[in-house]
């Protein structure tokens, strides 16, 4: 069996195949000695005046509409009784789509074959090989065939009959080109920006305005992706997962904004000197740790350090408390990238495709 062509239909999980059989069995009723019939080596016959086996795809996603016929083909007959029949013909199947890893995403397509009318006493079918066209037009702008298996099992009937049942393993990859810059670059574009955005002061209002047009630039990005992304019921693309988190947690950032920023103001109008805080986040703030965070300044290109924020114990905690949100995101922008955003194609051992021919 040649397979010549394949592509997939995202929206409905459907791989559609243009294949090639090759199917071949010896019939001891049409046998003939060829010295008494005139040296005739091999006799062209129609399908429909011959016994032929059931032998059908039963994983077909079956749409006559769109598929075209592959019974009725044209076989040849040797003297010894062998027929060989090639047909020609559409197949489709549904796949098993997991599009967790976009773009970076395989997919395992399993079509199986066997005879419907006919049980294993009667009929014995086994695939020899499975190749694959490579011509340049059967080829997929968007899909790679990275490896063809073969298998075999026995299904038991209701009523004891014992069918074959061949599989064919279909392994498909994405080629990742566009969908890489275009969809993922934005989304690290976006987790940078909250970065920048963590180390301006809690204060100022630069940093509550970008992370206002950072939120908003969350939720209109996830909107497209609604439409870009390929998904089905079962599995949601990393990427997704990736700014929803993303998304949630740039609200929680506005949020401890605005919270640290009315701390400062409030504890300003306070006096707490010699209370018990004062005296547990002071000796913090007076720690090694404490200084290695605060020693770094703030990315605001007006930002001066001013003689308050190195004596005020307030202006020093609220400092302190910026520093931690900033590291807090790092950390989880790192965390989110290594379990969501995939680099490359996750593979099992594959048996290749062995077999390629031009059709």
């Amino acid at each position: 069996m040649s397979q010549s062509k394949e592509f997939q239909e995202e929206s409905d999980n459907l791989l559609q195949l243009g294949v090639w059989m090759e199917l071949q069995w010896t019939d001891e009723y049409l046998r003939w000695n060829n010295t008494e019939w005139s040296g005739i080596e091999r006799l062209a016959i129609g399908s429909e005046e011959i016994w032929m086996p059931d032998f059908r795809h039963f994983s077909s996603y079956y749409n006559p509409e769109d598929l075209n016929e592959c019974a009725n083909p044209k076989c040849s007959v040797a003297p010894n009784g062998t027929i060989v029949c090639l047909p020609v013909c559409g197949m489709n199947a549904k796949c098993d789509a997991d599009y967790s890893r976009w773009p970076f995403d395989v997919h395992r397509c399993n079509l199986w074959y066997g005879t419907w009318a006919n049980s294993m006493d009667e009929v014995d079918v086994h695939i020899l090989d499975v190749c694959l066209g490579r011509n340049p037009e059967f080829k997929s702008p968007k899909w790679n065939v990275i490896s063809l298996a073969t298998g075999r099992s026995v299904v038991q009937s209701s009523d004891n009959y014992m069918y074959n049942v061949l599989n064919v393993e279909v392994m498909l990859v994405r080629r990742a080109s566009y969908e890489y810059v275009a969809i993922v670059g934005p989304i690290l574009v976006l987790a940078l920006f909250n970065v920048y955005i963590v180390w301006l002061r809690s204060i100022s209002f630069e940093r509550k305005v970008l992370l206002g047009l950072s939120i908003f630039s969350h939720f209109s990005y996830l909107k497209q992706l609604e439409w870009a992304l390929p998904y089905n019921r079962d599995t949601l693309p990393d990427c997704m997962i990736f700014m929803l988190c993303s998304t949630v947690f740039t609200v929680l950032l506005l949020i401890f904004t605005l919270l640290n920023c009315w701390i400062r103001t409030r504890l300003r109008r306070e006096s707490t000197t010699g209370s018990f805080i004062d005296r547990i986040t002071g000796s913090f703030s007076q720690s090694r740790v404490a200084e290695l965070i605060l020693a770094a300044d703030y990315l605001e290109l007006s930002y001066k350090v001013t003689q308050e924020e190195k004596e005020n114990f307030w202006a020093r905690l609220g400092k302190l408390i910026d520093r931690a949100l900033a590291i807090v995101c790092v950390i989880v922008y790192i965390f989110l990238v290594w379990l969501f955003i995939p680099f490359n194609h996750e593979l099992d051992e594959l048996s290749g495709v062995n077999c390629v021919i031009s059709a």
